[in-house]
């Protein structure tokens, strides 16, 4: 197991011929630049989605937020002003308030 630690952290690791083979592999596809960027392009769209999944998660429970506010009798000014101090960092007062036109 330790071997394998030692092989994720890019340390010379020679306990039999499976690590000696990942190791070579491993630096092959380091030292080739195309198979870099590939990498490299994929972990930005990886982190690309991620962001975009946790916006959307932020507008469906923004939306949530609103009609609850709005059950318990809340104005529409009142919530834009709850939203503003809230969410005023991410989203613009007009997206603000489209969000308040969809919930």
């Amino acid at each position: 197991m330790l071997g394998l630690v030692d092989l994720i952290n890019d340390r010379p690791v020679h306990l039999n011929k499976y690590f000696d083979w990942a190791q070579k592999k491993i630096k092959e596809l380091n030292d080739d630049s195309k198979w870099r960027d590939k990498i490299m392009d994929y972990e930005t769209r990886l982190l690309e989605e991620k962001k975009e999944g946790k916006e959307e998660a932020t507008i469906a429970g923004l939306k949530k937020l609103i009609s609850a506010l709005r059950d318990f009798g809340g104005t529409n000014q009142q919530i834009l002003h709850r939203l503003e101090i809230d969410y005023g960092d991410q989203f613009t007062k007009k997206e603000l308030e489209n969000f308040m036109k969809q919930a």
